[in-house]
């Protein structure tokens, strides 16, 4: 109880008092004074005064089971399942490098509807800062100069242009990937959008047909779909509580 703190204090005052007393009443009076007695700061190894509570630790920020991860995914009648398991974008590479993979994450949610001529996964990850989740967005941007851009792979050969985000200053980016076959430009382009926000970050990829004429129309096209989302992720501005 935290009244027991307050009481224990006030009674060993007391007791210091009376003995006080009595060690004068047994000299006679003649030679002790108020000062002979210890007083109850000098006898106490502690302060007295009424204990302090210590304040709750902060709740510890996780991913909400309703986040909108798949908000604008698929057509307009269509619902994507969420997952906290899966592959998600971790095996997304930059230069022989997959940024997503081995993180220290406290949280992960994503999403991924593909099919046809197109595909769109998304991943949001929680991290144990918002310096590490800046740090991995970084990494995306810095990653592709690395190999001058250019990963070939048998006849395929993809190329990784870095580009200011839609959604907010540097360390946020957008990277647009497009094809050649057989050292022939080839249809079809992938854009990612990298969005860190408190210890969150928010990847996401999509691909589409597009031709050469269409890509710009089509990397506008993905901003939309994806807004809701990082709108969602200001529930991640405040700071992580690490347990």
């Amino acid at each position: 109880m935290r009244l027991r703190p307050a009481l224990t204090a006030a009674a060993v005052a007391g007791t210091l008092v009376v003995a006080g007393c009595a060690v004068r009443a047994d000299d006679g009076g003649s030679t002790g004074t108020d000062a002979d007695a210890p007083s109850p700061a000098s006898a106490s190894s502690g302060t007295a005064g009424t204990p302090t509570t210590p304040a709750p630790p902060a709740p510890e920020v996780t991913i909400a089971d309703d986040f909108p991860l798949s908000a604008g995914m698929g057509g307009p009648d269509d619902l994507v399942a969420t997952s906290r398991t899966g592959t998600g974008l971790r095996d997304l590479a930059l230069c022989g490098t997959t940024p997503l993979r081995g993180l220290d994450t406290r949280d992960r949610m994503v999403a991924d509807n593909s099919g046809g001529e197109s595909a769109s996964t998304r991943e949001l990850v929680l991290l144990g800062s918002p310096d590490e989740a800046a740090a991995v967005a970084e990494a995306f941007a810095e990653l592709p100069p690395t190999c001058g851009g250019v990963e070939a792979s048998g006849g395929t050969e993809v190329t990784t242009d870095v580009r200011t985000s839609p959604f907010g200053p540097a360390p946020a980016t957008m990277l647009v990937q497009t094809y050649a076959f057989d050292d022939q430009p080839g249809p079809g382009a992938t854009i990612v959008h990298v969005v860190p926000l408190g210890a969150a970050l928010l990847v996401s990829s999509t691909y589409g047909g597009w031709s050469t004429e269409e890509l710009a129309d089509g990397i506008a096209s993905t901003r939309g779909p994806l807004l809701a989302t990082v709108e969602a992720m200001a529930a991640f501005e405040a700071p992580v509580e690490v347990g």
